[in-house]
């Protein structure tokens, strides 16, 4: 019995350590559907084609991801609970370092400078929020089965997080 707590103990211990570790939000109470929502329906629109350590929002995929999904970005700006934000995040592959080396600038800046091209975007297509916000990632959150160099992961994803 005693084995039984122990091994019950320790799987509890590695659940909250794995769900610790995700980039999940947790919503709680009626803000819990929307927020969970949302970010399934904005995870569908990421902004991709940067090229290599560029922040340069590709004229090309801007023009096709504000067709579609600067509506949906709009509607769920206007529907924000009290206490949310909707994030720009900005990503780069996994190659070269997150921090200034010599000239490089870094992952964690590029992926920033990214964010905040799609932000400055969005504000001139008249998409604006006290509730709006943006942040570089680096190459923390990579897509699972690409190659860390492949380009799909040099973009912009959005996500509801707590201000």
């Amino acid at each position: 019995m005693k084995k039984l707590i122990v091994i019950c103990m320790i799987m509890g211990a590695a659940a909250m350590l794995i769900s610790c570790g995700t980039d999940q939000v947790k919503a709680t109470g009626p803000d819990k559907v929307f927020v969970t929502t949302s970010n399934e329906q904005l995870a569908k629109y990421p902004i991709g084609g940067f090229a290599y350590k560029s922040s340069v929002l590709p004229p090309q995929s801007w023009a096709q991801w504000a067709k579609v999904a600067a509506p949906v970005v709009r509607e769920i700006l206007n529907k924000m609970p009290k206490g949310y934000a909707l994030e720009v995040r900005g990503h780069t592959d996994g190659t070269g370092p997150e921090y200034p080396e010599g000239n490089k600038p870094g992952n964690l800046k590029i992926s920033e400078d990214r964010a905040k091209a799609v932000y400055a975007a969005l504000k001139g297509a008249g998409i604006s929020s006290p509730n709006l916000t943006y942040k570089g990632v680096g190459s923390q959150q990579l897509i699972q089965g690409l190659d860390r160099s492949h380009p799909r992961h040099r973009r912009v994803t959005f996500v509801i997080v707590p201000k």
